[in-house]
């Protein structure tokens, strides 16, 4: 286990505000100075809404295109969006958040999308932030557009079948992969440390879109809708 270093910044406020790439929507980035969340460990989170809908409202009614795309796992996604993102959400349109820079980063150590895409933030704002955190980690499914190039290297490709997962290495990305629940569909990638040891993200540090694969079974509340898992249940009936 690598030595945690000591969170030195917690960011809190306004990242940015914009338009989606993907459908022009209003979006906004927020980020929030901690987490209770005990895989990942004491981080920083950012947050990618919509502004104008509320997070479980979006997802009833499709709008959550804006900021998660054609992610195969938006229909079973393990974020519950009338918790976190949600609350997130309402103090944001209370006008609680103040607008910050990426000086508020110094020293941070940064979960890029506890809810939404991050790869749909501006490059600059990304890298500026990143040049002074401490550490991070993101993951993003738009790896197949061209816009979102600049993620990789900085962020995991997330991906669904191991074939995807050799394109996306042969291509220069960091991948993460949910597989099957028995972890049968492992191949050569890396299990996941928080279930090969329990290790927090905070402690592991390798999701940071470095070139190498990472991979989880199936779990939690999500678990049917992982594409590997949905496939099984198909070819067996």
């Amino acid at each position: 286990m690598l030595p945690v270093r000591k969170v030195r910044a917690r960011p809190h406020g306004i990242l940015w505000e914009g338009r989606s790439l993907l459908d022009d929507a209003p979006i906004v980035a927020v980020i929030t100075s901690g987490s209770s969340n005990v895989k990942t460990g004491p981080m920083s989170q950012v947050w990618i809404l919509r502004q104008d809908v509320a997070p479980h409202e979006a997802k009833r009614k499709g709008l959550d295109f804006s900021i998660c795309g054609h992610c195969a796992m938006r229909a079973g996604c393990y974020v519950v969006t009338f918790q976190g993102p949600r609350s997130v959400w309402e103090a944001y349109r209370a006008g609680r958040y103040q607008l910050i820079g990426p000086d508020a980063f110094e020293g941070a150590v940064v979960r890029w999308g506890a809810y939404g895409d991050p790869a749909l933030l501006p490059a600059e704002l990304v890298q500026a932030c990143n040049a002074r955190a401490a550490l991070w980690t993101g993951y993003t499914h738009q790896h197949g557009h061209a816009w979102a190039r600049w993620a990789r290297g900085i962020f995991m490709a997330s991906v669904e079948t191991a074939a995807q997962e050799r394109k996306l290495r042969a291509l220069g990305w960091g991948t993460f992969r949910a597989g099957l629940r028995d972890g049968s569909d492992q191949g050569d990638a890396v299990l996941c440390a928080n279930e090969r040891t329990g290790e927090t993200c905070l402690e592991c540090r390798l999701c940071d879109g470095g070139p190498r694969s990472i991979y989880i079974p199936a779990h939690g509340a999500g678990a049917k809708a992982v594409p590997a898992e949905r496939l099984k249940q198909r070819r067996a009936t």
